[in-house]
């Protein structure tokens, strides 16, 4: 491990030394890749020239490897930062951790920050704060949060016991349950829906009902129409930014979300995103749903600075809103400037 660290610690270094480049731009997209370089340029000043470095990228967990041997390698995950207040904060990836890159026995997490540019890194056992709940429990890391205080030692398990078990679930449960009863929490994403004593057993099918049907039990159910003006542009927004599947026609997870969440039924749902068909946006004819977003900009922002991370949320929305393919190339250009704007509003 002192290998490992001293690796980390000249990486950190070189890229401290050429900070500037980092001052401006889409600092998320490009830290990854210069994170990998340093690593890769410092491996011969730290006694380790044939580890080989390997930049993983996508969806796979860690970022980067540090492969030792053909059964032997370590892992760097790698997270960005561009607030410029005090906060290390930052979402992890699923416990589950279905895409793990084998025989990656240690991972450390590399985080940068932007404005002013610094870099802290740690074990990933010893940053985990939390579980945050979105769509599944998530790990939450803070770059500052005592060892002591981390949630494997409030748990009294360790990292790796959790991660080898037959289902990680079991050792978050009581856990998340206790802390929901705290807080009661009703904020979006923390219903624990994955909370069953026969979770193996569940099909996809058999979740989504019984995620509705718990949700219900202390629920009034109301109508759509029975709203305010005020409580139904309020509830739109919400449901925008937690489904947008509903841009490409694609109201499932939404009618789920709105009965489950608000207690409430819509029998026209689609009327309240594409009703009228189409309209112009910045001189160009768009479908409908897009110029709702357009015309909701202020609220959408408004909505995602009430959250406790306000960017990473955009930037995840961001990426979702984007890749959906239903629009024409034009259409696209309008949506990515609405999105563009949105993003500007948003606290850092």
């Amino acid at each position: 491990m002192e290998n490992f660290n001293n690796l980390l610690s000249c990486a950190k270094e070189r890229l401290q030394r050429d900070s500037s480049r980092f001052a401006s731009g889409d600092f998320w997209k490009i830290f990854e890749g210069e994170v990998c370089k340093a690593l890769d340029k410092s491996k011969e000043f730290v006694g380790v020239p044939d580890w080989n470095i390997e930049y993983i990228g996508g969806h796979k967990f860690p970022d980067i490897v540090a492969r030792i041997n053909k059964n032997q390698a370590l892992g760097i995950e790698v997270k960005t930062l561009s607030t410029r207040n005090d906060s290390w904060k930052v979402m992890g990836g699923s416990i589950m951790e279905s895409t793990r890159i084998p025989n990656v026995s240690r991972i450390h997490v590399f985080c940068g920050k932007q404005n002013p540019f610094e870099i802290k890194y740690r074990s990933f056992e010893d940053c985990v704060e939390d579980v945050a709940v979105t769509h599944s429990p998530r790990y939450m890391l803070d770059m500052n949060v005592a060892r002591e205080k981390s949630l494997f030692k409030r748990l009294g398990k360790s990292y790796d016991e959790i991660r080898h078990m037959k289902n990680p679930f079991d050792a978050f449960r009581t856990y998340m349950v206790d802390s929901k009863m705290k807080r009661n929490a009703t904020s979006e994403g923390e219903d624990l829906w994955w909370f069953s004593p026969n979770i193996d057993e569940f099909s996809k099918l058999d979740l989504a009902e019984e995620k509705i049907a718990s949700s219900l039990v202390n629920n009034k159910v109301k109508f759509w129409n029975k709203l305010s003006a005020d409580e139904k542009q309020e509830i739109k927004i919400e449901m925008l930014i937690a489904s947008p599947s509903v841009l490409e026609g694609d109201y499932e997870y939404a009618c789920q979300w709105l009965l489950q969440r608000k207690g409430v039924v819509c029998p026209s749902f689609r009327d309240n995103f594409s009703a009228g068909g189409r309209t112009v946006v910045n001189g160009v004819n768009v479908p409908q749903v897009i110029g709702k977003i357009n015309e909701w900009k202020a609220d959408i922002t408004k909505a995602f600075n009430k959250k406790e991370l306000p960017q990473q949320h955009f930037e995840h929305w961001k990426t979702r809103v984007l890749s959906i393919g239903k629009f024409s190339s034009v259409e696209k250009d309008v949506l990515k400037k609405i999105v563009a704007d949105i993003g500007k509003g948003i606290s850092r």
